[in-house]
């Protein structure tokens, strides 16, 4: 034993010997250098932190009989095996059949639980914390080869490397999306009928979980993993995997979220989407299952009582198609130009009276498309290569509606749309509504509407999906369509609405978004370049009762402004002409 003692020695380790029991033999371990000459014992320790050039060690333990299965899983996690094979790093079996994973890093801290399971306490009944994995670090120890039952299995102990404080932080984080255990106080066990219990009882209240979190720049991973924004690497949180229905957050920089706190359905979305006003929320809800009849309904206006048959004899007779009375083909407002291919001239693409979809993935510049589609009709004329508006005489208005970005990115798009005018055009008008609940935003859009009935004639809202309250509920999404069909008709107006596509498929998100396509006039899908993604394609996918528009790209220049390119032909028009 004392010739492996000096090689962990020379390896910059601090050994200890121990007890039968696994305990160091020596009382002052922490404090005193163990001379070599008492290594007798039963075996031997490693001492982590400073004591051994910043040494960590993750420690799966095997209570539960599964480690060698959490163990391999954890290594498939993204980030870890590239971790693990860059710096060979030595993995070791303990008596009880865990294992001990090895680095060195900077930032080196205490002993830390990471991941707990419940377990069945046998005298209580009751369920308790048991860990599953934890660090050793500054302060801690750990049993090592050649002490009986541990053995080396992967690369040498006498090379353990330095990882970077972020490398580390990608073990950790995949470490910690094994946690099944949420203490009790972050659970909601009350009165079932409260509009919060309700909803994450709700089968459609993980979806909402989701969509809230990917509008607020989390990234799923899935499998139940997700990052926080702003990271690049490993896993911030877990959702429906610690416990049903709970989002677990483990990140320290997940604001509104704490570190290491679960979360129900209703605390995720009422932080995110009502900014941690829960009793706007509850009464949201409220109306959404009908709990309380005296209150408003559910789209903001009271109960209407049934129509009586004089009402539906009235609604008939409006609604009767007079084939002696012609009926005047919806005016254009916005007609995109062919370049290219078999579409010489221009298509149009949007009427008054309809409303359009443009749909695409997470950060495909849709938000800038739209910027162009707004600042042609502020100019009520040809722009950007390819958009010709024109909106009716005395009603040149375009206004803007924001339901995702923060207050300040809201003011950087209002503001990238007057410096592509070139100039401040009180025919421009943005709002920012998302600090307000689905039900109000459809409350302050229809006040805006009828307020400026008279000046406005385009409107962009951009993202549809904020003014439902579940974007997977067949009711809900019936409900936003037939307001946007009624706003449309009401004040004669165009609708563009942004809706962003499903992560692994290119359909848009929810039952909403298959509502809104097929009612819109025209579909519109943006997507980043697959050869060049500083660059985003525009497509046709849709347009009622006109062709389609050749496929054209943009760009985003230096000062933030999209460019429409010159003679650029988009791999998908290239590929339907082969």
């Amino acid at each position: 034993m004392k010739e492996i003692v000096k090689k962990y020695i020379v390896a910059g380790l601090s050994c200890l010997p121990t007890k039968d029991d696994k305990m160091p033999a020596t009382m002052a371990w922490k404090d005193v250098e163990v001379n070599i000459n008492e290594f007798t014992s039963f075996g031997m320790a490693i001492k982590c932190g400073k004591a051994s050039g910043n040494l960590e060690c993750i420690d799966f333990d095997n209570h539960f009989g599964d480690a060698k299965e959490v163990i391999s899983e954890f290594m498939s996690i993204e980030g870890v095996k590239e971790i693990f094979n860059k710096y060979a790093l030595p993995v070791q079996s303990t008596t009880s059949g865990g294992f001990h994973l090895l680095y060195r890093c900077s930032v080196n801290e205490g002993n830390k639980k990471l991941a707990r399971r419940p377990k069945k306490d046998e005298k209580t009944g009751k369920q308790k914390p048991d860990i599953l994995i934890e660090t050793r670090g500054e302060g801690g120890y750990f049993c090592v080869d050649p002490t009986p039952g541990y053995k080396i299995i992967k690369n040498s102990i006498t090379d353990i490397k330095e990882i970077t404080p972020d490398e580390r932080g990608v073990l950790l984080s995949a470490a910690r999306s094994f946690n099944t255990w949420i203490e009790k106080e972050y659970h909601t066990d009350q009165d079932k009928e409260r509009p919060g219990d309700l909803f994450n009882s709700d089968a459609v209240a993980l979806d909402e979980v989701r969509h809230a979190l990917e509008i607020a720049g989390w990234n799923d991973l899935g499998g139940g993993k997700w990052r926080r924004p702003g990271k690049d690497k490993g896993i911030s949180a877990t959702l429906n995997k610690a416990a049903p229905g709970i989002f677990y957050n483990f990140s320290s920089s997940a604001f509104p979220f704490d570190n290491d706190k679960g979360y129900t359905a209703f605390q995720v979305v009422g932080l995110l989407n009502y900014d941690g006003d829960f009793k706007r929320f509850a009464a949201d809800l409220a109306d959404r299952y009908n709990l309380n009849v005296k209150k408003e309904a559910y789209i903001g206006s009271p109960k209407k009582e049934e129509p009586t048959p004089n009402e539906l004899e009235d609604i008939l007779h409006k609604s009767f198609i007079n084939l002696d009375i012609p009926v005047a083909k919806p005016p254009v407002i916005m007609r995109i130009k062919s370049k290219m291919g078999l579409n010489m001239g221009y298509s149009r693409v949007f009427t008054l009276g309809n409303f359009s979809a443009i749909t695409g993935k997470s950060k495909s510049k849709k938000t800038f498309l739209t910027s162009l589609l707004m600042t042609a009709g502020v100019k009520n004329g040809y722009y950007g290569k390819v958009f010709e508006a024109d909106l009716p005489k005395g009603r040149h208005g375009v206004l803007l509606f924001d339901t995702e970005q923060s207050g300040y990115d809201a003011y950087i798009t209002a503001k990238r749309i007057h410096f592509m005018l070139g100039y401040v055009d009180d025919a421009f008008g943005a709002f920012e509504l998302r600090e307000y609940s689905p039900i109000e935003r459809c409350k302050i859009i229809e006040y805006a509407l009828e307020k400026m009935r008279n000046e406005v004639s385009y409107v962009v809202i951009d993202g549809i999906a904020d003014l439902a309250m579940a974007i997977n509920d067949e009711i809900e999404a019936s409900r936003v369509v037939s307001l946007l069909m009624k706003w449309t008709k009401k004040f004669n107006i165009h609708i563009t609405l942004v809706i962003h596509q499903n992560k692994n498929d290119n359909f848009a998100t929810g039952h909403l978004g298959s509502a809104i396509l097929k009612k819109a006039e025209c579909i519109i899908s943006v997507t980043k370049d697959s050869a060049d993604t500083s660059r985003s394609e525009v497509k046709c996918d849709l347009i009622r009762g006109a062709g389609d528009f050749d496929s054209f790209s943009f760009i985003v220049d230096e000062n933030g402004l999209p460019i429409v390119e010159d003679n650029y032909m988009s791999k998908i028009d290239m590929d339907s002409r082969i």
